[in-house]
């Protein structure tokens, strides 16, 4: 769910920040191209807990692509709280793994079909690689897919989602944490 795929990466990255700092590191979130395969909205940031987060029958592939959205609209809300952290989101590329067991019928068959086209696993760290390593604070916040800048859907654009998603994040770790940013 997005609790799990992108909460625990919120909550780790707010643990990390203040040994992050000093040493002027730097946060890799690997997303993937399936936040385009779901509308994110202000609407699914309403209720307490939030609906987004609330574990209801969504398909897993709208989850995995809602949790790639939050993922994607994190790094771009940390890069602008915290500029002096670089911090990215990629799309490392569709790699050969075990994943689409968790998916239906059709999504299987369709891996199956394309598993020739898919990346190996090293082959699909390369892009996560060159974001963890390469000088790219030029580009702090940005999206990369093949270790270049990648264009973001325009809804990925909007700061309202950005900073509601950090906003009902924030409440929903500190309710379980008693934690203060």
């Amino acid at each position: 769910t997005s609790g799990i795929n992108y909460l625990s990466l919120f909550f780790l990255t707010l643990l990390l920040k203040d040994l992050l700092m000093p040493v002027k590191g730097r946060v890799v979130m690997v997303a993937s191209d399936a936040y385009t395969w779901t509308k994110l909205t202000l609407g699914m940031m309403d209720g307490e807990p939030p609906k987004l987060f609330l574990q209801v029958s969504k398909p897993n592939f709208e989850e995995y692509s809602l949790s790639n959205s939050c993922r994607i609209l994190y790094a771009k809300e940390f890069s602008k709280r915290h500029p002096e952290l670089i911090c990215v989101s990629l799309h490392p590329g569709v790699i050969k793994t075990d994943l689409n067991r968790y998916f239906d019928k059709f999504w299987k068959c369709i891996g199956v079909c394309c598993s020739c086209c898919m990346l190996s696993p090293e082959d699909g760290a390369e892009t996560s690689l060159y974001c963890a390593t390469a000088e790219i604070s030029a580009h702090n916040g940005m999206y990369f897919k093949n270790s270049h800048v990648e264009p973001l859907k325009e809804k990925m654009w909007d700061e309202r989602l950005q900073e509601r998603l950090w906003e009902i994040s924030m409440a929903v770790v500190e309710s379980f944490m008693g934690m203060q940013e």
